[in-house]
């Protein structure tokens, strides 16, 4: 509130108004909803009891049989229906013949114990329909519905309608309340910018306008004259001000230069302090009158000891001394500087390299005045080099190890990708084995030696008698397809384990450099790649367009070639299964551009490659997927390379898929098996 209570007159009356508009609105769209969801929970329960009742009927077949694979189906179409959340069919002694939902559910339902008719409970509807036979109640068909989601959508639909209804109220009631409100705001305003005007830039010579003679035309006219008195005043302290500004201004300006060259001073000494080299000056005859802290501390003299008394070429060995004598220093005189390597002794008369630069400073006559000269103990630098030489020798063991663990690396990657398509057949085989309806035959078998005697009599008077020849012809046909199936998936596996055999060959094989090239054409090898991974692209809902164009035979190592298909194939349904969209396609194209080559290219829309990685997905190691190992598409690249071909890759950037491009040689003698 107190934010309120200092806002600005007009702001204050236009959210009055606002606010009473929008409590007027909230109240008449609740009572609305109100209304609605009321006549959507009759509505919902007149068409359950109507699906109820037919569901009932289509069950009665299944009961008389107690028929469970029958009756879950009929239920299992009620999952179309979202606002169906559970469904039970029971037998009169309340034993389940099919059931799907939750167990809350169910427990809701035994709880409940209707015979017929309904129970509702807020936003879940519970609905009790007899299963009928000859007019006879063989069963209860149990429906739950939940209106939870149909009442959250009718909030939202509602919510967004009040959203614009409220934003349109406000808008007008807003623009209303500013086209009236400005014959009272308007005049305060007015005074108001004057005041802020003259905080801001002291300008006193600013007068405000009366606009009109009511109270705030009063105000205007005495706020004026006060004005007036206070140009005055100031115009004169002005005055004095100025006076007193120009003799500070001549005073400050002498302390600053004096002040600068003082700091100037300070801040030169300071970095000549600071730093580790070595930094001396001395005259034209050699005696030294300056030395700074890191001198001191290397060549071993006390801080407090006067250094005139040591001439600089004593700094050296004697062979040094010539040389510097006879040859740098004249240098340095002739040159203006000299830089180079030389020695000098420690504190201790150790002999320690330095890097040396040694300045004449002359006069205007070209006289010298003095010398000065910083020298840098090299030391840790030829160290560094010695490590670093030492650092060679063993990266180089290192990368020949590395080269022999890539090899085991790219075999454990190649099997790990197969046996993947392996893990898929044989779940496949397992989940078909499970769903087999050999058990209803048993059934039906045990059926029908249980009416030995009269079997005749069985299968052409009695009803469910009659039904049983086709329930065995379908029986039949079904086991034919399973059969056809399982010998599908159980050869498909036989494929992929010959493959890791030949995996493991190729990579034992990789390291010599050899294999065994053939003349092959390449639509062969990728429908083996597609095939081993059709059933994760099944799972998953990705479309694999084929677009193969005529293209002369290929001559290379067929294993190779399939293991850089499977890598990439793989590889491009794990980038589908990272982006949410519907439409997840995988195009694999074969084409000829030129007379060297074959590109077989495997693009996909999944989630693409940002720009800053694509010179980087060949790198040994390098992965952005969790769980990944960054091998695949290295060795892909390295197999493609020993085969005369190269892996390239594309991508427009994340969200926008991506293309790799895989370039064979053509055969020359073209001898395809």
């Amino acid at each position: 509130m107190r934010n309120i209570r200092d806002r600005p007159v007009g702001q204050k009356i236009t959210f009055v108004i606002m606010l009473i508009s929008g409590v007027v609105l909230l109240l008449a769209f609740a009572a609305l909803f109100c209304f609605q969801a009321y006549t959507l929970r009759q509505q919902s329960a007149h068409e359950l009891a109507v699906v109820g009742e037919i569901t009932a009927h289509n069950c009665a077949a299944a009961v008389m049989f107690k028929d469970e694979g029958a009756a879950a189906q009929i239920l299992t179409g009620l999952k179309t229906m979202p606002q169906i959340a559970s469904a039970r069919l029971e037998l009169t002694d309340q034993q389940r013949l099919a059931y799907f939902g939750g167990l809350q559910d169910e427990l809701e339902i035994k709880e409940a114990r209707l015979k017929s008719g309904f129970r509702i409970d807020g936003n879940r509807i519970l609905l009790a329909q007899p299963v009928m036979l000859d007019g006879k109640p063989e069963g209860t068909l149990y429906l739950i519905a939940d209106l939870r989601a149909m009442t959250s959508q009718l909030l939202k639909l509602y919510g967004g309608i009040f959203a614009l209804v409220l934003a349109a109220s406000l808008l007008l009631a807003f623009l209303l309340s500013r086209q009236f409100l400005r014959f009272v705001t308007n005049p305060i305003l007015r005074l108001a910018g004057t005041a802020r005007t003259i905080a801001e830039y002291h300008d006193y010579s600013v007068r405000a306008t009366k606009v009109c003679s009511d109270e705030v035309g009063g105000l205007t006219d005495a706020f004026n004259q006060m004005l007036t008195q206070i140009q005055s005043q100031d115009s004169a302290l002005q005055k004095a001000q100025h006076e007193l500004q120009e003799q500070v201004t001549a005073l400050q300006r002498e302390i600053g230069e004096r002040e600068r060259a003082e700091a100037e001073q300070a801040r030169l000494t300071a970095i000549l302090e600071a730093t580790p080299d070595i930094v001396m000056s001395a005259n034209p005859n050699g005696i030294p009158f300056y030395l700074n802290r890191a001198g001191h501390e290397i060549l071993g003299v006390p801080q407090d000891r006067d250094i005139s008394g040591r001439k600089t070429l004593y700094l050296r060995p004697e062979w040094a001394r010539g040389i510097i004598a006879k040859d740098r220093l004249p240098e340095a005189i002739r040159s203006g500087s000299w830089a180079g390597e030389t020695i000098i002794f420690a504190r201790d008369g150790k002999e320690i390299p330095v890097s040396q630069v040694l300045i004449a400073h002359k006069n205007p006559e070209g006289e010298v005045e003095y010398f000065s000269t910083v020298l840098r103990d090299m030391t840790p630098h030829r160290e560094a080099e010695e490590a670093l030489r030492v650092s060679q020798q063993k990266l180089v063991e290192t990368s020949r190890l590395a080269g022999m663990a890539e090899v085991a690396t790219g075999v454990l990657h190649n099997v790990g990708n197969v046996l993947n398509s392996v893990n898929v057949s044989a779940g496949l085989v397992v989940e078909k084995l499970r769903r087999s309806k050999a058990p209803k035959l048993a059934k039906a078998a045990a059926l029908l030696t249980s009416r030995n005697g009269d079997l005749g009599e069985y299968l052409t008077n009695d009803v469910n008698g009659q039904k049983l020849p086709d329930y065995l012809a379908k029986l039949g046909e079904f086991f034919i397809l399973e059969n056809s199936e399982l010998l599908n998936e159980v050869d498909q596996l036989s494929r992929n384990i010959e493959h890791i055999k030949e995996v493991v060959a190729m990579q034992q094989n990789y390291a010599k450099v050899s294999g065994v090239f053939e003349n092959l054409q390449a639509y062969r090898l990728v429908e083996d790649a597609i095939a081993m991974n059709i059933g994760a692209f099944e799972r998953h809902g990705v479309e694999v367009e084929r677009r193969f164009s005529a293209v002369p035979p290929i001559r290379v190592d067929r294993h190779k070639v399939l293991q850089i298909l499977i890598n990439l194939i793989r590889n491009a349904k794990y980038a589908l299964d990272d982006v949410e969209r519907i439409d997840k396609k995988l195009i694999v194209s074969i084409s000829a551009l030129n007379e060297r080559f074959v590109h077989i290219v495997v693009a996909d829309n999944g989630i693409g490659i940002p720009a800053e990685n694509l010179t980087r997905v060949f790198a040994h190691g390098f992965t952005t997927r969790k769980g990944g190992h960054g091998f695949g598409l290295h060795s892909g690249a390295n197999a493609a390379r020993s085969m005369g071909g190269a892996i390239t890759v594309a991508s427009p950037g994340i969200g926008r898929g991506a293309t790799f491009t895989l370039e064979l040689p053509i055969a020359s003698t073209a001898s395809v098996k």
